[in-house]
Parts: C-alpha cells; structure tokens; sequence
C-alpha cells in the first residue's frame, strides 16, 4: 500500500503518521470505502484472508472507531448478514488549498463528507496571508467538531502549485511577491503554526487524490486525472494507487510540450482557465466572472466556445500521450468549471480524438469527474486521511 500520499519537496521530510495502519487495515479500509459496506464474509473472500483472519481485523476496526456496524441484510439462507461501513466520526481531516486568486480550508470526515469550509479571495497569494489565513481558518474550523473529536484530526493536507514563484506573469503577480515562496518552507511553517502533521502535495494531485477516493463512476483501475483550473494540471492512477513519482509530481500534465501549430510550449498555455479570462477580457468582458461564479457561468459563448475547442486539443493530446505509455482503463477530466462546461470539454476532447492518429492504440474511454470544482480542497483535506489509512 502507498502510505506516502504527501508531495515531498527535497527540504521536507515525511510527515508523522499520527494513526498508521497495518497493510491489511488499509486493504479492508480501502474496500470498505470503495463499496460503501460489505459484510465480513466478502471482505474475507476480496482481501483473500481467511475468515478468522478477517474477524480478527474489522473487529479491532470497530473498537478503534474506524468501522461500525450497519443494519443486517434481511431474505437468504441462513443468518442475515451484517454488514460494516465507515464510522465518518472515526477520524478527521483539515485540506488547505492554496489557488492562484483564493484560499480554501475544508474539514472532512471519514467518508468523505465536507463539514466545513471557510474561503478567502485576493489578488494573488503571498506568504504571509496563507499563514495568516491558515491559523484563523482552522481556529473556526475545528468549532464544528467536540473536544474528543479534535484529537480524531489526522493532519493537515495542502494543496499547492509546484513553483508558484515561475507562474508570476500566468498569475499577474509581482514577481518579487511571488519569489518569497521559493526560500518558503510550508510543511515546517504550517506545523509549527498548528501543531499537526503536514502533507503537500501539487494542487491537481491532490485533486485526483478526491476522484480516486470519492469518485471514479467507471470505476477505473488506471486512469490519467486531468484537471482544469486556473492552471492546467493532473494526477496519475496505476492499479488503484496514486502515483507520486520522485519529486512528487507525477501526472503534471499541464508541463507536457505542445505544438500549437506555430510554436512549441507548454501544455499548460494551451488548456488552462486562465486563457479564458484572457479572452473574456479582451473581448471587453468580466474575466474575473469565471472566478466568481464557478458553478454557473454567464458570459460571452462565443469565448466559451473558441477555449472549448482550444483546450480539447490540448486534452487530447495528453490523452494520447497517457495512452502511448501506459495503456489505461480510461481518462477522468473535471475542473474548476460548471457542469455544463465540463459536459461539453469531454464531448469536445472525445471529437478531438477523432483527429489523432491512434494506430496501435487501446480505444480511450473519456469521462467526467464526479467530484468536481471542490476537488482540490476535497483532496487536500483527504492526503492525512488516505496516508494513514488507505
């Protein structure tokens, strides 16, 4: 199991594990909150542990408060059967998420459910507000949970572009304010400030960290996670496992090289949100719209329409790229953008396809993400989660 799920920066170290389980806790965990419940029977036939074994097990999870005891399973032969799920009080997470224009902090229990959240917008990030943010965010936070239930916080997760002194123009940010963050060591800072655990991870990462725990429709075994927000960026999945890579940045995909038909860059400039408010603007629009209303936009189709069919390039351009390398179940694409919008970027990306030549290819399976525009906070709140227990 990968119980390093926390993006390492070469100055950090890993994280303490404040409730690390065993390799067959996890496994029974992970099926648990894969498929909701399931009795004792079928965790010990999927985990291939005996029966005995597998008794054992769940009921230490149970006395631990990880797992509980739903309502038996009434008709068959013989004794109903009962099932376990997750106990969502057992334990708790705190996610930062670290955006170009906000902050987000999110307390999520552990099924999943979002608690609580508290966002805060500016012009661009500075060290100084996220510290500043952080110790009031969690302050206000943690007043939703008991006293007991304090001491159940695993850690805190953050969610942050990798370099976000090199995205200065990307972000329209001074570039001095920017290059504070690169002597910045935010895993020292922020434990010192709140007395907890750390763990980093790219933002986009931590994103695809949410859709592999909470998403998933297809139920994909390996799936490259494209998601589009202010900037381009991805995560990877390979047998039901994150994949971090050396340096933690496995999946960038926003960093693949591509050729626009003029010039060569990075993908990044060719599918990420920040275009589209370039262009907005520029048209004589509100930009910042797009920003502001995430679940709904109301704003100039034609632009819509034109970064549509731009950014579906893009995506199927590392969709095919993923596939060339690693033969995938499938691809997940989701975003900072409304459902509409991502209805229509899958639909066009899958168009995209039609043009690339995939000759001695796997037939690529496109879907969207359930989890959504949330899903970095979600993510970061979930990387203490899924570090201790997945």
């Amino acid at each position: 199991m990968n119980t390093e799920s926390a993006f390492q920066l070469p100055s950090q170290k890993a994280p303490t594990l404040l409730d690390s389980r065993s390799a067959n806790e996890r496994d029974i965990l992970t099926l648990i909150r894969q498929r909701s419940s399931l009795p004792k029977a079928e965790i010990a036939q999927l985990t291939g542990l005996s029966a005995q074994s597998a008794t054992v097990i769940i009921k230490k999870l149970e006395a631990d408060g990880l797992v509980r005891r739903l309502e038996p399973i009434k008709g068959g032969v013989g004794q109903p059967k009962v099932p376990f799920g997750l106990n969502e009080s057992g334990a708790f997470g705190i996610g930062l998420k670290v955006g170009r224009r906000s902050f987000d902090m999110t307390l999520l229990d552990l099924k999943g459910n979002v608690r609580a959240t508290l966002h805060e917008k500016f012009a661009y990030p500075t060290v100084s507000n996220l510290l500043t943010f952080a110790k009031r965010a969690f302050n206000v936070l943690i007043k939703n949970l008991d006293t007991d239930q304090q001491r159940l916080i695993r850690g805190l997760g953050v969610a942050m572009p990798f370099e976000i002194w090199s995205w200065a123009e990307e972000a329209g940010a001074p570039k001095n304010e920017l290059e504070e963050w690169r002597e910045f060591n935010p895993q020292a800072a922020l434990e010192d400030l709140l007395s907890l655990p750390v763990f980093i991870k790219n933002d986009a990462g931590a994103a695809c960290s949410a859709e592999m725990s909470f998403g998933n429709s297809q139920n994909y075994n390996s799936f490259l996670y494209i998601f589009v927000g202010t900037f381009l960026g991805g995560g990877l999945v390979l047998n039901n496992q994150l994949v971090n890579g050396k340096t933690g940045n496995a999946g960038a995909v926003g960093s693949l090289p591509f050729y626009n038909g003029s010039t060569q860059s990075q993908l990044i400039t060719q599918s990420s949100l920040y275009l589209l408010e370039r262009k907005l603007n520029d048209a004589g629009h509100n930009g910042q719209h797009i920003y502001e209303s995430p679940s709904h936009w109301s704003c100039d189709t034609r632009s819509i329409e034109d970064w549509l069919s731009e950014t579906a390039r893009g995506l199927a351009f590392a969709t095919q790229c993923a596939m060339s390398l690693l033969d995938l179940d499938g691809v997940i694409i989701d975003g900072a953008i409304p459902d509409d919008v991502k209805n229509a970027l899958v639909a066009h990306t899958q168009s995209a396809m039609k043009t690339l030549d995939m000759r001695g290819l796997a037939q690529v399976h496109i879907s969207e993400g359930l989890v959504g525009r949330k899903a970095q906070s979600i993510g970061s709140a979930n990387l203490a989660l899924q570090a201790n227990y997945y």
